[in-house]
């Protein structure tokens, strides 16, 4: 309940909000006044997303309220309740900041149609503006950082890709930062003042992947009860990341590769489709190559993904920008202890020392912990890696060097007897997800 959008009605006659309340409470949580005071009480105590005020009322008038709605909040959407021989009036309130006017007697559909409108279109409004003040704080996920000569060639690569329309395919183990680069592509490409849009193809049930992609229609299935964009749709002229693409299924690949094939989305209960102006980032952990090779993935939606694949190596393989993440990470959260300067010689030791099964996300995960952990002004190795994290040693009783892959499958095992054996937490001290770590177990054969 507390997540639908709130519509405040007040209007001197009884009839009109009751109406209106039983009109709109099945898709809006819905307050009424039929005293304008009351109404502004409501408006300083709680709030409102959308008003929906009458002009001639005792006390305070339609405009009066609307004026203060305003200096309350900015962004409130006022409609003006408004009967036929009132409509002069209606159009001055909307001249003066109203939204939009509902004329009495009220038509359902136009109603519910008026409104549904208004919120997409604030919706994306405020989208837009939070997009164009992340550029001008700088503080949307910038370029990649990194010491490493194969990254460096990778970033150069993704500039010249962003420059086209072409698909883009990112491959990388889980946390080495597959969003980072596609939203580096998205700000160097001509769409960068568009949204972006992320989906997380793993974490949505086969169920609904369908109808949250490519949208649906009201009635179209059981809870429907309005037509809702998909991320296609809301994604048009701008880039869509679709992330996990290796999970989905093969009856939605198949309409997937008709959406790339026809730049058409048919959504869910419509026989009416939606042109799209995409540009498609598909991201996986997975060697898609080797899933199409096998059967396990549409070889001719691998073709159509992967027009420029992009390989993130793990960090494992790019010790050197350890140092410069951690740094980097250190700056991100110093206000949860502001008094920690830097990191210990001993520490960034540690840290180099280490394999990171969860990559970029894992580190991030140790500084951040570390922070919250520490009495002392500095990061120290007794404070880095913690929960179970501690290094794994670089060398065998032998004095041979560890195996990497030795070395990982050790760390799991001393990770998950710190956890007592629940895969859960011990994936989230790793800082990767379960399914990740069940298939390192599966491939290291541990039980």
């Amino acid at each position: 309940m507390s997540d639908k959008i709130r519509i405040l009605v007040v209007d001197d006659d009884p009839l009109t909000c009751r109406i209106l309340e039983r009109m709109l409470n099945e898709n809006y949580r819905v307050s009424t006044y039929t005293n304008s005071e009351d109404g502004l009480r409501h408006l300083r105590s709680q709030g409102t997303d959308l008003l929906l005020t009458d002009l001639k009322m005792p006390g305070l008038n339609g405009f009066e309220l609307m004026a203060k709605a305003h200096e309350i909040n900015p962004a409130i959407i006022v409609f003006i309740i408004t009967g036929f021989s009132s409509l002069d009036n209606a159009v001055a309130a909307v001249k003066k900041g109203a939204y939009d006017y509902i004329a009495k007697p009220f038509e359902p559909d136009d109603v519910q149609m008026r409104i549904a409108r208004a919120l997409k279109e604030r919706a994306l409004e405020n989208q837009v503006d939070r997009l164009r003040q992340e550029r001008q704080r700088g503080q949307e996920q910038g370029t990649p950082l990194t010491r490493n000569a194969r990254m460096e060639e990778l970033l150069e690569l993704a500039r010249r890709v962003a420059m086209t329309d072409s698909n883009v395919l990112i491959q990388g183990e889980t946390g080495v930062g597959k969003e980072v680069l596609a939203r580096f592509i998205h700000r160097h490409s001509p769409r960068v003042e568009e949204a972006f849009v992320p989906v997380n193809c793993g974490a949505l049930a086969e169920g609904v992947l369908e109808s949250e992609l490519f949208g649906h229609e009201k009635g179209a299935f059981t809870g429907a009860t309005a037509r809702r964009s998909g991320y296609f749709e809301l994604a048009d002229k701008g880039t869509l990341l679709l992330d996990e693409i290796g999970t989905t299924n093969a009856n939605f690949q198949v309409k997937l590769l008709r959406v790339l094939q026809e730049r058409l989305v048919h959504p869910v209960g419509s026989s009416r489709p939606v042109p799209v102006d995409v540009r498609l980032i598909a991201a996986t952990n997975i060697d898609l190559a080797e899933a199409a090779r096998s059967d396990l993935f549409r070889s001719d939606l691998y073709y159509r993904l992967s027009v420029v694949t992009l390989h993130i190596p793990p960090l494992r393989e790019r010790g050197e920008d350890i140092p410069l993440l951690a740094g980097h990470f250190l700056e991100k959260y110093r206000h949860i202890n502001p008094r920690v300067r830097d990191i210990s010689p001993e520490g960034l030791a540690r840290l180099q020392g280490y394999v990171f099964p969860g990559n970029v996300r894992e580190l991030e995960n140790i500084i951040e912990r570390a922070l919250i952990l520490t009495r002392d002004d500095t990061l120290g190795p007794d404070t880095l890696l913690l929960g179970g994290m501690a290094p794994v040693p670089s060398q065998t009783g032998e004095g041979k060097p560890l195996a990497m892959e030795e070395a990982e499958r050790n760390h799991i095992l001393q990770v998950l007897a710190q956890c007592g054996g629940r895969k859960g937490e011990a994936a989230e001290a790793l800082g990767i997800n379960k399914s990740t770590l069940w298939r390192k177990m599966k491939r290291f054969g541990l039980d």
